[in-house]
């Protein structure tokens, strides 16, 4: 039996949404990625991603790419963490976007991952915090 939409927590709606056929509908979830406020549902999502396609991944990374809430800067400095590349690099981004001063030591280390998009997304993002002092 389906459950009903109210039922489901805020990642299974993101998720679902992501897989609807209507561009609109998923567009509208990638947004409400973008919006998330909640350090925790951010956390939980992306520890979803493992289990995701690759294009469910990219979708969501575009949303935390919009983030632009310092309050979940600690979500993405665990992500970083993570064995997702593009869940990295939009992390990777984000942080720099925010000019989250208090990632700069992770960013460092960041500089040296093993993608290569990861890496030049960590510099961009080092020159961005660094450029707000």
């Amino acid at each position: 039996m389906k459950r009903k939409r109210e039922e489901m927590d805020e990642v299974t709606l993101i998720l679902r949404d992501l897989k609807n056929d209507e561009w609109t509908i998923r567009q509208d979830a990638v947004c409400r990625i973008g919006r998330l406020d909640n350090p925790e549902t951010l956390n939980d999502l992306i520890e979803r991603m493992d289990s995701e396609k690759w294009y469910i991944r990219e979708m969501v990374a575009a949303g935390i790419r919009s983030i632009d809430n310092p309050a979940m800067a600690g979500s993405m400095k665990k992500a970083l963490r993570g064995s997702d590349d593009c869940i990295r690099n939009a992390c990777t981004r984000a942080l720099g976007l925010m000019r989250c001063a208090d990632a700069e030591e992770l960013l460092l280390k960041v500089v040296a991952d093993p993608d290569c998009r990861v890496r030049k997304t960590a510099q961009a993002s080092l020159e961005l915090i660094r450029g707000n002092r």
